[in-house]
């Protein structure tokens, strides 16, 4: 993995709604690399450029806390809006 390929592809955006964690197996150890998104469906595109699939651990996602609108909204208080 080239540092400018996680340059690219891991700029912390904090507007974004998505934070991906994508945890890489390489001969000198475990490599995680952050990625902050808008929609869930980019993140099958950050998984396809990025190393070999093959190599990944795990991938951790969560919505960005920052980008939280509604902190202590339920399911219910969502449907009502």
């Amino acid at each position: 993995m080239s540092d400018a390929w996680r340059e690219m592809t891991s700029e912390p955006d904090n507007h974004r709604r998505w934070i991906a964690v994508i945890f890489y197996r390489t001969e000198a150890g475990q490599v995680d690399v952050e990625h902050h998104f808008e929609e869930l469906e980019d993140l099958h595109m950050l998984v396809e450029r990025g190393p070999d699939w093959n190599t990944i651990i795990s991938i951790d996602v969560r919505l960005n806390p920052r980008r939280v609108l509604y902190p202590n909204d339920t399911v219910e208080q969502a449907r009502m809006r």
